[in-house]
C-alpha cells in the first residue's frame, strides 16, 4: 500500500477587495463565506475604521503588501504569477463616493486615479453613489442601520450556497446608484470555474 499523502490540488486565489467600512465588510464577508470563496478582503479593523477615496492611493502606496509584485508575492503565494504578471485575478476597491470632491470621484470611476501604481491593470473600481446605504435603498435591501447587515448578508458555516450571492446580484443588476454587481458576477463565475 502506498503511504505517501495525496495533495490536494492548490486552489488560487483570484479575487481581493480593499473595502470602505464595515458594511462593505460585511457583504464581503458574506459573499466569501457563502460561495466557499478564497478572497482576501483588506480593511481597517475589519471596516471599523473607514477607507476614503482621498486615502487610497496613499494606502496602496504605504501598505508594504502592495509595494512592488515581488513583495505582494511574497505575502499572497496563493495567487497565480507567470512572467511578472498576475493571472486571472482582480482587485476589486469598494468605496461610497460622497466623501470626495467630483473630480476624484470621476478619477475613481474610471480608475485614472491608479494609473502610476503597478497593480492598475487588475483593479476593477467599485463604487457606490453617494454610498452603499442609497445603493440598499435603490436595490430594494431593507437596511436600516449599520447591524441589519449582518442578518441581510449572513456568513455561512455550512455548503456552498450560491443562491445568497444570484439573488444579491439580480437586485444590484437594476441598481444605477452602483456597479458593485460586477464584484458578485465576478465571484459567482469563479466558484462556477468559468474564470
Amino acid at each position: 500500500m502506498d503511504t505517501k499523502k495525496i495533495k490536494k490540488p492548490t486552489i488560487n486565489m483570484k479575487v481581493m477587495t480593499i473595502v470602505h467600512g464595515k458594511s462593505e465588510y460585511c457583504i464581503c464577508k458574506s459573499v466569501q463565506s457563502n460561495l466557499r470563496l478564497k478572497q482576501e478582503i483588506i480593511a481597517r479593523d475589519k471596516g471599523r475604521s473607514s477607507i476614503q477615496i482621498n486615502g487610497i492611493i496613499e494606502f496602496l502606496n504605504k501598505d508594504k503588501r502592495f509595494k512592488s509584485i515581488d513583495v505582494f508575492k511574497k505575502h499572497f503565494p496563493d495567487i497565480e504569477y507567470k512572467n511578472k504578471e498576475l493571472i486571472n485575478f482582480c482587485l476589486f476597491i469598494i468605496m461610497d463616493v460622497d466623501d470626495c470632491n467630483a473630480d476624484m470621484k470621476e478619477k475613481f470611476k474610471n480608475k485614472s486615479l491608479f494609473k502610476q501604481h503597478w497593480l492598475y491593470k487588475y483593479i476593477v473600481p467599485i463604487f457606490n453613489d453617494p454610498n452603499l446605504e442609497k445603493t440598499m435603498k435603490d436595490a430594494n435591501i431593507p437596511v436600516h442601520k449599520k447591524k441589519d447587515y449582518i442578518t441581510i448578508f449572513p456568513t455561512n458555516h455550512g455548503d456552498l450556497d450560491i443562491q445568497i450571492a444570484q439573488e444579491l446580484l439580480k437586485k444590484l443588476k437594476t441598481c444605477k446608484s452602483t456597479n458593485l454587481d460586477k464584484y458578485i458576477e465576478h465571484c459567482i463565475l469563479i466558484v462556477e470555474n468559468k474564470i
